[in-house]
């Protein structure tokens, strides 16, 4: 009984065993299975891409354009522009990969590669990659590219390589869009009788898109596009980058108000679809073309909408604005089924800020998915700047749009450690633990902001001195390959640290200590502001934000604001009250006199502030030796900021005045204020006003430190 017992089982595993293998197709042996690479017409140059990169795992494969026996086992390529994107499909004793163009099937052929070899993007320029002695696929395999999003683009500079788009299966502006983004000014030359009618005149920084000239030029235009480009084939016709709309007869006719352009930009759109069936062409839901049109659209029309005006850094379903957003799709889905997604990745005021949202993007894509999303242009750095982390990020937006359930942890160790093999442990380390901590996190965190953001999302002090240690201590390890963009890594972490010492101003953790009236800095300061200039300049990295401002000038401010002009000041920590109003997002009055001095970039360490007039009141104790009061204002025109018309300081029943010089051809400057005065022995109260210059709501005021000498 038990012999017969133990037979059974034996015959259980057999069975199981045989079923599991059963579920495989055999498609490779070394040593009895080689299929033929079977190729026709135009896809000989695949067959031998296939071929050249079959050999770096020390195969052989031969190469026919004459259709195989069907008993025998080939790989099949072909061109099949019905598709999007590319398939794998194995039948009967065949595999077969098709793509959408050549480009896409060089595509399938690397995820081939990459799901059942051990050959990937990260072995691939390896010498010695262990030969392969057998290959497996599923039974009766069928995967399809892009079932969820036709289009996936994220724009970093690693997406501008050919080789990362063929292995992540991306797609890229130069080689899709024949059109993109706020640029018809520069596709066609535009003339006044395109001009937008606004106010009832003719408006040169908007375009009217009821004109004729202008349907007629954009015709000729795109033509001519197809023609010497059939593949950048999508067109974006939207208004320029203001909220100017064209009120002139025809456009109001469309339907066009004083603050809604989409009636008349989709009538444009679909004319111009109508004429080209085989291209594609979108709008942007953005500032005028928010509201979609109340007509259906050609199958070849579509949006892109924008996330601007979303919550950054949170999962959206568990916002307060979900039902809006949702609606905002829903509105969108009865005119077109074609809704891309114009999303954001980094923070744009500060490129060394390590944004670690790439967790959040992947809970808010099941959202997208749901509400008809079918691509997404994910808006990172661009093809010449440096993004903390971009090149992680690019190749996990990659993987995550390709599998909305991909595993994000394992990838980003994946990519580390393959990529920075003397840091990967750490960076992963590191990284994990901040997209976690964002996460867990319901605050938002702006693609335009200042690093105290950061902090209350995720961003820790303590554990980012601790990791920039051990980054120190290594960096001389660094092997030739990866030492650039460790250094580059290396210098985001030295950055985000001086920011941190900068914006907690004269105190423990921050860049001075204060003692004997005077700031003492620390050492450190000087050290990584040495080691940054250092590493700046041997790897070309300058610019570190949208506003093309430069790590040159933020270590000479340093220098000049910090380190040669030693914080002084009578009124430092001294309490006292603002009896105007402030702005909800500037509400810490205490950043007035704690040391944290301003730069030239308006998010950290200035009180931004809109009320016609700022007003603070304090007592005199402890100021009895002033002589003067010193204010610092920022003056940035991009931004609309501007210094004030004048200062008043009353002490007692005397009045200390100051008015305000502003250099006119200045776009970015840092405005010096010194009130001479003086304080009686019998004084107790003051009183300072600082009047904005300009009595307009648009227009706002940044003030630094007030310094009591």
């Amino acid at each position: 009984m038990q012999k017969k017992a133990r037979l059974l089982i034996i015959f259980a595993h057999f069975l199981f065993f045989s079923c599991a293998k059963s579920k495989d197709f055999v498609l490779y042996q070394k040593e009895g299975i080689k299929p033929v690479i079977y190729y026709q017409g135009s896809t000989k140059g695949c067959a031998d891409d296939f071929i050249g990169l079959f050999k770096k795992l020390g195969g052989t494969l031969n190469t026919t354009n004459v259709a195989p026996p069907t008993d025998k086992v080939y790989i099949k390529l072909e061109i099949n522009p019905q598709i999007t994107g590319f398939t794998l499909v194995q039948d009967n004793k065949q595999l077969t990969i098709s793509g959408s163009t050549e480009n896409t099937l060089k595509k399938g052929i690397r995820y081939f590669f990459s799901q059942y070899t051990h050959l990937n993007q990260f072995n691939l320029h390896l010498k010695d990659i262990a030969e392969q002695q057998t290959i497996n696929i599923p039974l009766a395999l069928h995967y399809a590219s892009n079932s969820e999003l036709n289009y996936i683009e994220p724009y970093f500079a690693e997406n501008f390589s050919q080789e990362f788009r063929l292995w992540n299966n991306t797609n890229t502006l130069e080689e899709t869009w024949g059109l993109w983004g706020h640029n018809i000014g520069k596709f066609i030359k535009v003339t006044p009788e395109m001009y937008a009618i606004v106010d009832g005149k003719p408006n040169e920084e908007q375009l009217n898109f009821s004109s004729k000239a202008l349907q007629d030029a954009l015709e000729k235009a795109i033509a001519n596009r197809l023609e010497n480009n059939p593949q950048a084939n999508k067109f974006m016709v939207m208004p320029y980058d203001n909220e100017l709309v064209c009120q002139c007869e025809q456009c109001i006719k469309e339907g066009n108000t004083k603050t809604n352009a989409s009636p008349a930009v989709y009538a444009l759109i679909d004319k111009l679809a109508d004429e080209f069936p085989n291209a594609f062409f979108y709008s942007t839901a953005y500032v005028s073309t928010e509201t979609p049109p109340k007509k259906s659209v050609r199958e070849n029309v579509g949006v892109m909408i924008s996330t601007m005006s979303f919550p950054k850094g949170v999962v959206l379903e568990n916002s307060n604005k979900a039902p809006q957003i949702a609606q905002k799709f829903k509105d969108w889905q009865k005119i077109t089924k074609n809704i891309y997604l114009w999303d954001y990745a980094i923070n744009f005021d500060n490129y060394f800020e390590f944004y670690p949202t790439v967790a959040i993007a992947q809970k808010n894509l099941q959202f997208y998915l749901k509400s008809g999303v079918t691509g997404i242009f994910m808006h990172g750095s661009d093809e010449g700047s440096f993004a903390a982390f971009g090149d992680l990020k690019c190749y996990l937006y990659a993987q995550l749009f390709n599998n909305p359930n991909t595993d994000l942890k394992y990838h980003t160790q994946l990519f580390l450690e393959n990529n920075y093999p003397t840091l990967g442990k750490m960076l992963s380390e590191y990284y994990i633990k901040a997209e976690e901590t964002a996460l867990q996190n319901n605050r938002t965190i702006d693609i335009y902001g200042g690093i105290k953001q950061a902090v209350k999302k995720y961003l820790k002090q303590e554990e980012l001195n601790k990791y920039l240690n051990v980054f120190l201590q290594k960096k001389d390890t660094f092997n030739p390959k990866e030492r650039k963009a460790s250094e580059m890594i290396l210098m985001a972490f030295i950055f985000q640290n001086l920011e941190l010492l900068r914006t907690n101003g004269v105190a423990e953790n921050g860049y001075a200590n204060y003692q004997d009236n005077q700031a003492i800095l620390k050492p450190e300061v000087q050290q990584w502001l040495t080691l940054l200039k250092q590493l700046a300049n041997s790897n070309g990295i300058d610019r570190y934000n949208e506003s093309n401002l430069s790590l040159k000038e933020y270590i000479s401010l340093w220098d000049k604001r910090i380190i040669q002009k030693p914080y002084q000041n009578l009124f430092y920590k001294k309490p006292f009250k603002v009896v105007s109003k402030l702005d909800e997002d500037y509400s810490d009055s205490k950043m007035l006199n704690d040391g944290a001095i301003g730069f030239n970039d308006y998010y950290n360490n200035w009180l931004i502030n809109s009320a016609p007039m700022l007003t603070l009141e304090t007592n005199v104790a402890g100021m009895k030796n002033a002589s003067s009061i010193q204010i610092d204002f920022l003056h940035d025109k991009k931004h609309k900021i501007y210094p004030p018309e004048k200062i008043t300081a009353y002490i007692g029943e005397r009045k200390y005045e100051s008015t305000v010089a502003i250099k006119t051809d200045s776009n970015l400057d840092i405005v010096h204020v010194n009130i001479p005065i003086k304080i009686n022995a019998n004084d107790n109260s003051l009183r300072i006003e600082i009047k904005k210059q300009v009595q307009s709501e648009k227009k706002l005021m940044a003030c630094d430190e007030i310094i009591f000498k």
